[in-house]
C-alpha cells in the first residue's frame, strides 16, 4: 500500500504504481522469459477500506492507462520480464488531473493471479495504491511570525486575553489542502493544521471553511470562509505568496461590526501532507 500526489494541472502524467518482482527458483530460471497476470482489483479495495476504516474511492477506469499490456481475459494484464530481469513496474497514465475532486482520495487495486510454471511468485498478492491531485501551494506550513488582536467590539481591544498575542514556531504547523488549481483550505478547528491563537494551545474557531485563493499572474491572495461571510483580507495589508521560499504572507479580519478579530500571520511551507 503507498500514498502517491499528482500535480492537479491538465497534462498527462505518468507514475509508477507498483513494482512486480519475481523469485525464481534459481539462476537458471531468472535467465529465462518470465509473464504474470495481474487484474485490476476493486474487490480488494473495498475490502481494504473495510479493514481500515477508509473512503478510497475507486479511480474510474477511464481516467487513466495502464503501462501493462490488456490480457485476453477481461480486466486483467500481462506484465512480461525479459531474461535476467526480475523486476518490472507496472505504471498508469493520467491525462487531466483536473478532473479528479481534489478533496477526494481515489485508489486502484492490482492483485496478482497467475504467473508462468516453475516460476516462485507471490500470487495473489495484492498492490494497492492511493492518488490524490495536489496543487503548488498543498503541504504542511510553519508558522514564522504574526500577531493576533481579538475584540470585545470595534475599537475595544479584550483585556486580560492569553490568546490576543504573538504568533511564531510555537504555533503547531498549518495544512494547506488543495480544493482548485489555484485553492486550498485550511482544516477546521479542532483538527490537526488548523489555524492558533497565540501560544498555539487552543485552535480558531468561528472561521470554518477557511479558503486561501491565489491568483497565479500577481501571486496576490484572496482569504474567505464559507461559515464566516464576514472573514476578508483585512484593508491595508498586502495578502501575498512567494513562489521563490514558498511562502505566504497573510493579514484577515472577521466579525468587524462586532467582536472583531484580526489575524496577521507568515506560514512557511516544510513538507508534504
Amino acid at each position: 500500500h503507498s500514498l502517491l500526489g499528482i500535480d492537479f494541472v491538465a497534462r498527462p502524467q505518468t507514475i509508477t504504481v507498483a513494482d512486480v518482482r519475481r523469485e525464481a527458483a534459481s539462476t537458471e530460471d531468472l535467465s529465462k522469459p518470465f509473464t504474470v497476470i495481474v487484474k485490476d482489483d476493486t474487490a480488494a479495495l473495498r475490502i481494504y477500506n473495510d479493514s481500515n476504516g477508509t473512503s478510497i474511492t475507486p479511480m474510474p477506469r477511464a481516467w487513466y492507462t495502464p503501462s501493462v499490456a490488456p490480457s485476453a481475459v477481461g480486466g486483467t494484464y500481462t506484465v512480461s520480464f525479459a531474461a535476467g530481469q526480475f523486476a518490472a513496474p507496472i505504471k498508469i497514465t493520467i491525462p487531466d488531473a483536473t478532473i479528479l475532486d481534489p478533496g477526494a482520495t481515489y485508489g486502484i487495486a492490482f492483485t496478482l493471479v497467475s504467473n508462468d510454471a516453475n516460476f516462485q511468485n507471490s500470487v495473489g498478492k495484492t498492490y494497492i495504491f492511493e492518488v490524490g491531485a495536489k496543487n503548488q501551494y498543498d503541504g504542511i506550513y510553519s508558522v514564522i511570525s504574526g500577531y493576533v488582536q481579538r475584540y470585545t467590539a470595534p475599537g475595544a481591544p479584550t483585556v486580560g486575553d492569553a490568546l490576543n498575542g504573538p504568533l511564531g514556531p510555537t504555533n503547531p504547523n498549518v495544512y494547506m489542502i488543495t480544493t482548485g488549481a489555484n485553492s486550498v483550505k485550511i482544516p477546521v478547528s479542532g483538527t490537526a493544521g488548523t489555524w492558533t491563537w497565540s501560544g498555539g494551545a487552543s485552535g480558531v474557531a468561528g472561521i470554518d471553511g477557511f479558503s486561501i485563493t491565489v491568483d497565479p499572474a500577481t501571486n496576490l491572495v484572496t482569504t474567505a470562509a464559507s461559515g464566516n461571510p464576514s472573514l476578508h483580507n483585512w484593508p491595508g495589508k498586502v495578502n501575498r505568496y512567494d513562489p521563490a521560499t514558498k511562502t505566504f504572507y497573510l493579514a484577515f479580519e472577521w466579525n468587524p461590526t462586532a467582536n472583531r478579530r484580526e489575524y496577521e500571520v507568515v506560514v512557511k511551507w516544510v513538507g508534504a501532507r
